[in-house]
């Protein structure tokens, strides 16, 4: 093989492995949500590695003439090394792949991963003691390095990002074809590399190069997700934003409409309250028109100040709130209402979140009010608070009838309600679920027919709430 082939052969051969640690670097697996994306760093190492390794067989190859005979030795060494090297991170990135597989594969495969190694190192270790024949310790340190570290971690690489390409696969993730395509990929430049020794052929490292660059492609494909992945948040972010400024404009035109509501209704009420008292004699149909008319206002009243609470959720004031102290101010004020059921109460005196007491009173009287209309007389109702590392767990738990799961998506939507004309007004739960917004908090509604229904809160203790779900 001529110079300028041997040397534009062994220039691309490691700018393909250049860009295959180019390909990972260049991604951002900061909001990534995919557990390889912990790995990748291994890949990225073992292919700028492996090119250099393969740049400075260039130079070697090129310029052996130059080299003194006394360094031979410790050129001949150092190649091993390199080679050595650069399979080691591929070993690694075998090793953190098999920690994201499943249990069975992911034992097999680390300890297959261990066990070359521990062979590898006690072979050139017994190698090195035979370093006086210089050229056949050489070639054995050099062809165990290849066929050890080279197929071993290439093969294994490939196994472990193919098993992973099959669980995306599984989870109708179109993109984990290209994962099995890369773990393809990968076996093949192993067997290349580790099983065909470079003096086979001169067209040897034509055909790794081939290969390296099958690995490259479908593994440029294969990360794409991770920009698809970063596009959906930023999507999801988005329409977040949107949704937020919608329900920002809602509020805004809820207590408008609630404080323009309220003036007629204070007017139509003292209208009322002044005929009643003109009255001559109280006749009992009169009377009844005038009931009706004053339900009718009451109901029209409760409705904007409902209205006027979801609107408004500033927490200027927060400030250290006891739960104990919530459900105490709560049963206090529901104390006539509460009388025909058994109120079950588990709360450690000692937790407590930031934020207004008044809301959170709020909250709870909602909860209870909803579990009280699904539960009949006599039932019981539980109230439990308790820790969960770094959370506390709020629950509300009735025995009553439950709901099916369209109503448990519906339930938090304005004005949705399952109660008679009358009887509700739609809003309690979309107040509830801006209170506990507002409070850095999640709500779950767990729930089903005639199993009763948990509402499962996570404030968060200190910092930001983790968002987690039940």
């Amino acid at each position: 093989m001529t110079t300028f082939i041997t040397f534009n052969i062994y220039l691309f051969y490691g700018l393909v492995f250049f860009a295959i640690g180019c390909v990972v670097v260049f991604r951002n697996f900061k909001y990534s949500q995919l557990s390889i994306s912990e790995t990748l760093w291994a890949l990225a190492l073992f292919g700028f590695f492996h090119a250099f390794h393969e740049w400075s067989e260039l130079y070697a190859i090129l310029f052996s003439d130059d080299i003194s005979p006394k360094y031979h030795s410790v050129v001949q060494w150092l190649r091993v090394i390199k080679l050595s090297l650069s399979f080691a991170g591929l070993m690694i990135f075998a090793w953190l792949l098999f920690r994201i597989c499943p249990k069975t594969c992911a034992r097999i495969g680390q300890f297959i991963t261990a066990a070359i190694m521990v062979i590898y190192i006690l072979v050139m270790l017994f190698l090195y003691q035979r370093s006086s024949v210089l050229a056949e310790t050489f070639a054995q340190a050099a062809s165990y390095t290849r066929f050890l570290l080279g197929f071993g971690s290439a093969t294994l690489a490939g196994v472990g990002i193919a098993v992973y390409g099959h669980q995306l696969r599984q989870d109708s993730h179109e993109y984990g074809q290209y994962f099995i395509a890369t773990g393809v990929g990968l076996f093949i430049y192993g067997v290349l590399a580790g099983l065909v020794p470079t003096e086979l052929h001169s067209s040897v490292p034509v055909y790794r190069t081939l290969a390296a660059t099958f690995v490259l492609i479908t593994l440029y494909k294969a990360l794409n997700i991770f920009d698809i992945e970063k596009e959906m948040a930023t999507e999801a972010k988005l329409k977040r934003a949107i949704e937020a400024d919608k329900y920002k404009a809602i509020g805004h035109l809820a207590m408008g409409i609630a404080h323009e509501i309220n003036n007629p209704l204070a007017s139509s009420t003292l209208a009322l309250d002044l005929l009643e008292r003109k009255l001559p004699v109280k006749l009992d149909e009169l009377t009844d028109y005038i009931n009706r008319a004053r339900l009718g206002i009451d109901r029209a009243s409760v409705i904007s100040k409902e209205l006027l609470a979801y609107a408004h959720t500033d927490l200027g004031n927060a400030q250290k709130v006891y739960f104990c102290d919530v459900i105490y101010g709560a049963k206090q004020l529901m104390s006539h209402k509460i009388v025909p059921y058994v109120i079950n109460i588990d709360c450690d005196p000692s937790l407590s979140i930031i934020g207004q007491k008044v809301k959170l009173e709020e909250l709870l009287i909602n909860l209870l009010n909803n579990a009280m209309d699904a539960s009949g007389h006599n039932s019981h109702i539980d109230i439990s608070v308790t820790r969960d590392e770094h959370q506390v767990l709020f629950e509300v738990r009735d025995y009553g009838d439950g709901m099916n799961e369209q109503t448990q998506q519906q339930a938090t939507e304005l004005f949705y309600s399952t109660k008679p004309i009358g009887k509700g007004t739609g809003l309690g739960l979309a107040i509830c679920k801006q209170i506990v917004s507002a409070h850095k908090g999640k709500m779950n509604i767990i729930s089903a027919k005639g199993v009763g229904t948990r509402v499962l809160i996570r404030f968060a203790t200190g910092g930001e709430c983790e968002w987690l779900t039940c």
